[in-house]
């Protein structure tokens, strides 16, 4: 009875505050060799939460700590009521729905493609030695049934879902989504040309000069995806995804290579349609 109440007067005084805007993460500038530039530009900031966006975000949270048998304040720190939270957010906003739709199907793709630029593709771009073992994700592949749907690994993972967002999205967002994404596209085939057929065994010469271009191009293209996140932030209720960042990313290095190790398996498999059958 006692959480009872406090859900109550949880609600209540969530009625009388006056519509907020969630705060952005401060933009973060160059500083030497890490770089990722996010729009400044105040229209990018987000859109101020209703009255009835408050009281609904409250109300899941306080039937969640119910539920878990947890405080408001501990539910709030918990990832599962914090998703359920924000799946509610968009599933209640006004946005179309097609974009709704479009962003819930793929966030999970960009946010494990994101954390493969940064725990895996950053690293071995240092070196021309360890070029060879990303040059494969620059190359284009046959569809296979189960498995891929064809392209190189960005087209697949970043370029094809960030195009059907920017598509869905809402006439003041699209044409700054696709245009960040028609950039990113570039940048990366740019990055795929200069490394392919070069560094470790081949008789290529790699100059210095090449390495930076190289360096630069990774950057260009991690800089170009932070403003996409900045972009399609600044159109939701409740900005989740993290872009590459070498100074700052909190995601977890350790589980992405456990769900990489888990996804492979799967694939050698056949894929999530025939691995059920093992």
């Amino acid at each position: 009875m006692r959480r009872i109440l406090s859900a109550v007067v949880v609600l209540v005084l969530a009625a009388s505050v006056e519509p907020f805007t969630p705060p952005l993460a401060p933009p973060v500038t160059t500083q030497g060799d890490h770089i990722i530039e996010l729009n400044n530009d105040p229209s990018l900031s987000h859109p101020p939460l209703s009255r009835r966006d408050v009281i609904t975000n409250t109300l899941a949270l306080s039937t969640l700590s119910l539920m878990l048998g947890m405080s408001p304040a501990a539910a709030a720190v918990d990832p599962y009521a914090t998703a359920s939270i924000n799946d509610n957010l968009f599933q209640s906003s006004d946005l179309p729905r097609d974009y709704i739709r479009s962003y819930l199907q793929y966030r999970l793709p960009l946010q494990t493609s994101f954390d493969y630029l940064q725990f895996r593709l950053r690293p071995l771009l240092e070196s021309p030695e360890t070029w060879p073992q990303v040059s494969q994700s620059f190359k284009s592949e046959s569809a296979r049934a189960g498995q891929s749907s064809g392209g190189t690994y960005f087209d697949r993972n970043l370029v094809n879902p960030m195009r059907i967002i920017g598509l869905a999205a809402p006439p003041d967002f699209s044409d700054p989504l696709r245009d960040l994404e028609r950039q990113f596209d570039g940048q990366i085939v740019a990055l795929g040309k200069e490394i392919s057929g070069r560094g470790g065994d081949s008789p290529v010469e790699v100059k210095r000069a090449d390495v930076e271009k190289v360096q630069k191009l990774y950057k260009e293209s991690t800089s170009t995806l932070a403003k996409w996140v900045a972009t399609l932030s600044s159109s939701l209720p409740v900005a989740e995804l993290v872009p590459p960042n070498p100074t700052s990313y909190p995601r977890s290095e350790s589980k992405w290579n456990v769900q990489e190790k888990a996804k492979r398996a799967c694939q050698n498999r056949g894929g999530p349609t025939l691995a059920q059958g093992w």
